[in-house]
């Protein structure tokens, strides 16, 4: 794949103790904020580094803008394959306005986790929510704007370069093997009994949220083979996905990443019975109808029957794309989150048993297992952890 190809390359710099001096992308558009940009590659080698620029600048079109700007971020990703067939890239970080920040966020799509990534905005607090990168970008709200070089922009850049320069860890090699693990504020009762049974195993336990944001940055880490089990019990960003959700920016990998590799899996429809939105979202009132819970400044909206055969089918179809040996699915039978629970707001029993007939149509049925505990109860926490240690061991 392209996507592993780029990542050897820049990986081969960044875990090399014989580079000293390292290479950094300067991301931006030159035609408007050169001074800053050439600033910040002055910053670069002041170091002792090498900056490499890559221009972001629109070219004159007869074309919308709108078509420019992405023409500009095709030639732009072009342009970084072939950096990093020849050099070793240690970092990236960009400058600009609203523009750039769409672009820079594009670009750094195609660079690994645990790469330094830095953007610096004057847009980032009132745009970044809507392109939703789920990369380990960071991004400095600028007190001021770009385009004329100055005491205030020149303190900020000179501090990012020093962030830039001297984050140099990259991926971590841990000393023991890690499982993954997701949860939503709705589904993590069961979490200390899950860390006490790995740290027993001498395993790390690493969380991720339930959110697209999160869960597709645990399936990069999930291809790059950091992990050596997956604890899936929280498949709420999946219902987002589905159901038009605010938390749900996700695609088939979310899934498909440890199901195609058969890693050693348990997975739990934790959250699957909840849309999730924070307070004024647009789409509120079209669920007025529904059953809601008021977690805090985020409501919880009642999944249908409609959404939850949807979600299975969508679930079910990697399954049947991936046909993994090393899973095993529980279905916790006391509530799948904390307001599903028995006398809550969206208990439901009828939705429990269609997702278990739709899910059956896509797996073998013996590993669709009733558990009759709810998500949170500390016990199915250790059930899940059990079953998934005996699927690693057998796996060796």
């Amino acid at each position: 794949m392209e996507y592993n190809r780029l990542y050897l390359n820049l990986k081969r710099n960044y875990f090399s103790e014989r580079y000293i001096m390292a290479n950094y992308i300067v991301l931006g558009t030159w035609n408007t904020k050169y001074e800053e940009l050439d600033f910040l590659c002055e910053e670069i080698r002041r170091r002792s580094h090498q900056p490499i620029p890559l221009d972001l600048s629109t070219k004159k079109t007869t074309d919308t803008r709108n078509i420019a700007v992405r023409q500009s971020i095709s030639r732009a990703k072009a342009k970084l394959k072939e950096i990093a067939k020849k050099k070793h890239i240690s970092g990236v970080i960009s400058v600009g306005g609203g523009t750039n920040l769409f672009m820079a966020t594009k670009l750094m799509d195609d660079i690994p986790l645990f790469v330094p990534k830095i953007i610096v905005s004057t847009m980032i607090v009132n745009s970044i929510h809507n392109f939703k990168p789920y990369k380990d970008i960071l991004y400095f709200q600028s007190p001021c704007d770009f385009g004329m070089l100055n005491p205030l922009t020149k303190s900020l850049l000179t501090n990012c370069v020093t962030i830039l320069t001297s984050t140099r860890e990259g991926l971590p090699k841990p000393d023991k093997p890690s499982i993954a693990i997701t949860g939503f504020g709705i589904t993590n009762g069961c979490f200390q009994a899950v860390k006490n049974f790995w740290s027993k195993k001498d395993f790390h336990l690493v969380p991720f949220h339930a959110i697209g944001e999160n869960t597709m940055a645990m399936a990069e880490l999930i291809r790059m083979g950091f992990f050596k089990g997956i604890m899936d019990l929280t498949l709420h960003d999946v219902m987002d996905h589905i159901a038009g959700g605010a938390y749900g920016k996700i695609d088939k990998n979310r899934l498909y990443a440890y199901l195609s590799k058969d890693l050693p899996a348990v997975i739990a429809p934790g959250g699957l019975d909840t849309i999730a939105f924070p307070d004024g979202h647009p789409s509120l009132p079209l669920f007025k109808k529904r059953k809601t819970y008021h977690h805090d400044f985020r409501w919880g909206i009642k999944a249908n029957k409609e959404e939850l055969i949807k979600a299975a089918k969508w679930i079910g179809n990697i399954l049947k794309e991936t046909h993994p040996k090393n899973l095993i699915i529980l279905i916790p039978l006391r509530g799948w989150s904390y307001p599903g629970e028995k006398g809550r707001e969206f208990h439901d029993p009828e939705l429990t048993s269609l997702f278990m007939k739709w899910i059956k149509k896509f797996y073998k049925e013996n590993s669709v297992i009733e558990v009759d505990h709810s998500i949170n109860d500390p016990e199915f926490g250790r059930v899940a952890s059990d079953h998934l240690y005996h699927l690693i061991m057998n796996a060796q």
